[in-house]
């Protein structure tokens, strides 16, 4: 867009300069070509908020942070690709006005993430620039400006962000005739969150208008200022967790793994009315939301697949009820622990116990995650093995509701059945890396069930992901209509339970390999002078520890406690979903004629190995 000679150009929109001192500056490169596009001169965009500063990464910013240290530098898995269409007769200048004002109300969009050292959020700050420059692209469309801001925007966000070094968005302009139309966007996960893009929404026409809004009552910084205030919040929410972590099998994936698929992780979807209009049906009825009822129909799936009678799943809390954080733009939303019983019974009885669970987790997702870290290592410890529970749900519909559902009696048979004809199931991509096991989760399709499953083939076949969406889909159509055993889940989907070999043994909640489990305590010890035998926990124990892994060893310098063997053997099954530290530790003086011959072995000492104070006898000392 050419300027008069002479005039000066509005302070949002600015050519390029020289930055102030300590300000942020982002530039946006081209992008690829964008069919229908044409590149215009550059616009940039100054900008100054009400303050700067820097903290300690919020809660909800933290496991964010995690999970993008997890891939590999670049990567823009995190990147979220969005679109803001332009209406009425706003000219340019007014639409860079917009952007500068947006980034001057959320701080969260002047945010850099700097790591001091290596690790995670723990040592990693949030620095927020109270001034700078953004370069916004500006580009004529041939025809179809949103089409073509769609695509642009998703060119945009095809390149990871650099955290400390570049501000957490990158956006363009697209016109049509010389007018804006659209405004695309890259925008990193670390700023915004489904919840502030509805908020960012909203707010868009009316800067484009002009509005004076008011601003924000409550941003990241002051988030961190109140996770850190002495009480800290989360007491329940970490209470909510110790319980879960000591009920909840250690890992729904303990069974052998497989040769993975290239790329190693699957996702498919799901487009269904029937499923909308099914899931109402069973949350009128028993009083649950169809939340909970996609919550509980995903476990069951999941259980009957992986043949446990309980099932777990980390469900992605929002946290907008808490004070202050409705109105915050930035990430809230935390990880919170479900466990939901699968065993005798039916479906609706599930439903009923898991609606509870479903409930009771999203009142305490917000949490410190170092607390809930060091209960997590501490429950590892003491039951053997690594907790995995890289199961996760998320509903991400609006208000986790549908609207606009076709009008059809989900008593009616014939309607439903027929309704099932517009369902869609299709492929969504593959990746090499994702920090899941399996995720299922929901789209934001207003007026039908849009739904997601991936699943990593180094458990599961990737064609798992797409069955179990028409299963879903069998199983709530049938739920309405009958009572549905859940013995029954895996039959009623269309699932094939994962078949575990000989030698593998339900230990409590757990599946365990025995015998890898004793290849594994050999090879701690460096000899075959070792033995891992399944024996019962004793009359005190209830149903659940009926039976208890004990190990046998001869003791030698370095692994001559408990605790010493534990450790060891600790480390070596780090990551392992096969194999369970022994419950009890024998160490004995010398090893026996034969291998049954163990526990008749003189004992040197014996305990659990979990702590100093356990129940340790020392014998023979």
């Amino acid at each position: 867009m050419r300027r008069r000679p002479g005039r000066r150009p509005p302070r949002h929109a600015r050519r390029p300069g020289r930055a102030h001192r300590g300000a942020a500056e982002v530039t946006t490169s081209p992008p690829a070509q964008v069919t229908g596009l044409t590149a215009l001169p550059p616009r940039t965009v100054e900008f100054r908020g009400a303050r700067g500063g820097q903290a300690a990464l919020t809660w909800g910013q933290q496991g964010i942070w995690r999970s993008t240290q997890w891939l590999d530098d670049g990567d823009p898995y995190f990147n979220l690709a969005w679109t803001l269409p332009v209406t009425g007769a706003a000219g340019l200048d007014a639409v860079l006005r917009a952007v500068g004002r947006l980034v001057e109300r959320h701080e969260t969009l002047r945010t850099a993430f700097v790591r001091n050292g290596e690790g995670t959020g723990e040592n990693t700050v949030q620095r927020v620039s109270r001034e700078g420059r953004l370069t916004v692209g500006v580009y004529e469309a041939a025809a179809k400006p949103m089409s073509a801001a769609k695509a642009l925007a998703a060119e945009l966000a095809a390149t990871g962000f650099d955290y400390a070094a570049e501000l957490p968005i990158r956006c363009a302009v697209v016109c049509q005739r010389g007018r804006p139309r659209a405004l695309a966007l890259a925008l990193s996960h670390l700023a915004l969150d489904g919840w502030s893009l509805n908020m960012v929404a909203a707010e868009w026409p009316r800067l484009v208008a002009g509005e004076d809004l008011p601003g924000p009552g409550w941003q990241p910084l002051d988030q961190a200022a109140s996770e850190r205030s002495d009480p800290p919040p989360g007491g329940q929410a970490l209470r909510h967790w110790r319980t879960g972590l000591a009920s909840a099998p250690r890992s729904m994936f303990d069974f052998p793994t497989r040769e993975p698929e290239e790329p190693r992780f699957v996702r498919h979807g799901m487009d269904s009315p029937a499923v909308a209009v099914a899931a109402e049906a069973l949350a009128a009825r028993h009083g649950v939301t169809t939340s909970s009822v996609l919550t509980v129909a995903s476990a069951a799936l999941l259980a009957a697949v992986t043949g446990h009678p309980r099932a777990a799943l980390q469900l992605i809390v929002s946290n907008r009820h808490h004070p202050g954080m409705e109105a915050m733009a930035g990430p809230a939303a935390q990880d919170g622990l479900c466990v939901v019983e699968m065993g005798a019974g039916t479906f609706a009885d599930a439903l009923r116990h898991g609606h509870r669970r479903t409930m009771a987790t999203y009142r305490n997702g917000h949490y410190d995650p170092a607390l809930v870290l060091a209960a997590w290592e501490a429950e590892a410890w003491d039951r053997g093995a690594d907790i995995d529970l890289d199961a996760f749900f998320n509903d991400v519909r609006q208000a986790g509701r549908w609207q606009g559902l076709p009008p059809v009696d989900p008593g009616d048979a014939a309607a439903l059945a027929a309704l099932r004809e517009r369902t869609r199931t299709f492929f969504v991509g593959a990746y090499s890396k994702v920090k899941a096991r399996i995720f299922f989760a929901t789209g934001p399709a207003p007026s039908t069930c849009e739904f997601y499953v991936l699943v990593d083939t180094a458990f599961l076949p990737g064609d798992v992901a797409g069955r179990m969406l028409t299963g879903l889909e069998e199983l709530l159509v049938r739920a309405v209509s009958e009572e549905v055993p859940l013995d029954q889940v895996a039959k009623v989907a269309g699932l094939d339970p994962v078949l575990r070999p000989a030698g593998w043994t339900a230990i409590g909640p757990d599946w365990v390999d025995v015998p890898e489990t004793e290849a594994l305590l050999r090879r701690v010890c460096g000899t075959d002078l070792a033995a891992v035998v399944v024996e019962d926990a004793g009359d005190d124990a209830g149903d659940a520890a009926a039976a208890r892994l004990t190990g046998y060893l001869v003791a030698r310098p370095g692994l001559d406690t408990p605790e010493a063997v534990h450790a060891a053997v600790m480390r070596a099954a780090a990551g392992r979903t096969d194999v369970l530290a022994p419950h009890h530790y024998v160490l004995c003086t010398a090893s026996p004629a034969g291998p049954a011959g163990w526990p008749a072995c003189p004992r040197l000492i014996e305990g659990g190995g979990r702590a100093p104070s356990s129940a340790m006898t020392v014998l023979g000392r």
